[in-house]
């Protein structure tokens, strides 16, 4: 772990120090501080424990064409304390999307234009950044509440916490333009689809359609929830947006099968997010609501129910450890319900990474012994692209099980952070036009 701690902090350090030759954009004076404090204190911020908000709530009269930026709002963050442009200015957007139906809808995020210039090759890059799990709520999404940090819904004791911040905010330090994409229905109205691939793909490329400028380069990132909607992303950009200049993916930790990752975070410190994937995926596929409610006895029915606006804090609170055969009448586990109907099946079957190619270079990440997201399907995702001539290329922290026989997470939640420098790195390269290095053949 040590020297895997020294790796990752070496990455970080290089994504630091990349522009360190750059005349800093905000000098750290005293009265450029008291400028930020000054932007800070006057810059209207969403309440803490405000419940409607008119720039997610307020109807939109005309969708427009997916990629079509509907609003903008400023979005004051933690840093600009130090200067009101450091590391970037900030803003919520609010932008069109579509459902896996088809169906325009409104999607938010948040942008942040970095007040350092970027001292590498060609124009200002950006990196959509596909957030790891925050839950269902509205309360979760990483955009809403004060400074972009937490948001409390009273209502339904909900807490979201921004805990991937400080890595948008380094790569807004190094000159890269940072988008942050909420998804679809989190924190806009409507359920949030939960790692239903096809809608987060389309948050993702449909940000980009929004925000970048054309022709700009763009890489996509994301790691647990965020790595399979960030593979997603760049195995749909062909078709979907072509139009987008994608230099490179990173998929960390990716759920790619899904209901092999069901089974991984059954009786898990975050089986909440079984109900988190419930409850979006029976509004898309209403069919799928009858099958699981024949099946669900009373404890069952309160846990789809009370993970309906949860977000990750809480949802671990109330729900850590829950064994879904103890929700059912039958004693199945959720997946071994769904699995059993082929109909069912197939529409998770759909969902699975790696039948479509990228045509770009992809990075796939597990830590080791991933107790949550079963390492092997981070191993096969890669596997499959490799097969598909994809430039692939496959970090693999070979961290040994730290909880053995509870799942905890922790082996899954470390790679967030352990794997930022590593992956920051080789997206920085291929924004230089550094050539990957594939790996194929040798995992």
């Amino acid at each position: 772990m040590k020297s895997l701690f020294r790796l990752s902090t070496a990455g970080l350090a290089a994504l630091l120090m990349l522009n360190a030759a750059a005349p800093q954009a905000t000098s750290q004076s005293s009265q450029q501080i008291a400028d930020g404090l000054y932007y800070a204190a006057t810059t209207p911020v969403e309440n803490l424990l405000g419940g409607y908000d008119p720039f997610y709530d307020d109807p939109v009269a005309d969708l427009g064409a997916p990629g079509t930026l509907l609003r903008t709002q400023a979005a004051p963050h933690l840093l600009n304390v130090i200067g009101p442009g450091y590391p970037g200015y900030a803003e919520k957007i609010l932008y069109t999307s579509t459902t896996i139906h088809g169906e325009p809808i409104a999607t938010s995020g948040f942008v942040i234009e970095p007040a350092t210039p970027w001292r590498g090759s060609g124009p200002t890059p950006t990196i959509v950044f596909a957030p790891g799990t925050r839950g269902s709520g509205d309360a979760c999404a990483p955009s809403r509440g004060p400074w972009l940090t937490t948001k409390i819904d009273v209502d339904n004791t909900a807490v979201g916490v921004n805990y991937e911040l400080p890595f948008y905010e380094t790569a807004a330090h190094v000159g890269i333009r940072v988008v942050v994409v909420d998804y679809i229905g989190l924190g806009t109205p409507g359920p949030h689809t939960y790692v239903l691939h096809d809608e987060e793909a389309h948050a993702m490329l449909d940000a980009a359609r929004a925000v970048v400028p054309a022709g700009d380069p763009v890489a996509f990132y994301g790691y647990s929830q965020g790595g399979g909607a960030a593979a997603a992303a760049a195995e749909q950009q062909p078709a979907y947006a072509p139009e987008l200049n994608l230099k490179g993916t990173f998929a960390g930790a990716p759920p790619a099968d899904l209901l092999a990752t069901l089974e991984g975070v059954d009786n898990s410190m975050i089986a909440a997010v079984l109900g988190y994937a419930v409850n979006g995926w029976i509004d898309r596929y209403p069919e799928v609501r009858p099958l699981l409610e024949s099946k669900m006895n009373e404890r069952g029915a309160q846990f789809i129910a009370g993970t309906a606006n949860s977000c990750m804090v809480d949802g671990a609170a109330k729900w850590a450890f829950t064994d879904t055969r103890t929700l059912t009448d039958t004693g199945e586990s959720v997946a071994e319900i769904l699995a059993a109907r082929p109909e069912v099946a197939e529409l998770f079957e759909a969902q699975k990474l790696g039948q479509k190619a990228p045509t770009t270079p992809i990075m796939v990440s597990t830590g080791g012994a991933d107790d949550l997201v079963p390492t092997p399907q981070a191993t096969q995702l890669a596997r499959d692209y490799c097969a598909a001539g994809v430039n692939t290329t496959m970090f693999n922290e070979h961290v040994p099980a730290l909880t053995p026989g509870i799942k905890v997470g922790v082996n899954h939640a470390a790679g967030i952070f352990t794997q930022f420098g590593v992956s920051g790195s080789w997206i920085i390269d291929r924004f230089n036009d550094v050539p990957a290095t594939s790996n194929c053949g040798s995992f």
